[in-house]
């Protein structure tokens, strides 16, 4: 049984359905933030919406119970909070990392409405390893 499957089973289809719909917005959203990450000017209001969507994305997967990305979701909420003190530029390497982040969630959509059997695992164990 796929994880589209598994969720359909266990939550009303139009919760699901909304939720595929919007983490493909937030997904799509999450590269264009990143990059604009570079610019001072437009730091602050990408640094809020990154943090935003992460915290939607956890939220969401909590309520899912799709712990991968719960936790993901936590952990890069948690550094975006704490790169929200920062008036920027981001440096390069918080920029690699937070695409590296988005790469994996874009996996997991792919899994998702592929109706794969289970999740990606985390394709970079240093997602986990971050100062912002």
């Amino acid at each position: 049984m796929g994880i589209l499957d598994q969720v359909n089973k266990e939550f009303d289809y139009e919760i699901v359905d909304e939720f595929i719909d919007h983490f493909e917005v937030m997904k799509d959203a999450m590269q264009p933030a990143i990059l604009a990450l570079e610019n001072p000017k437009a730091y602050s209001e990408q640094i809020g919406e990154l943090y935003r969507i992460f915290r939607n994305l956890q939220s969401a997967s909590i309520y899912l119970k799709f712990k991968a990305m719960e936790r993901l979701s936590e952990f890069i909420g948690d550094s975006l909070e704490t790169a929200q003190k920062s008036k920027g530029p981001a440096q390069e390497t918080y920029i690699d990392w937070l695409l590296k982040a988005s790469d994996q969630y874009a996996q997991w959509f792919v899994d998702l409405v592929n109706n794969r059997e289970r999740f990606s695992p985390i394709a970079h164990g240093e997602l986990f390893n971050v100062a912002a």
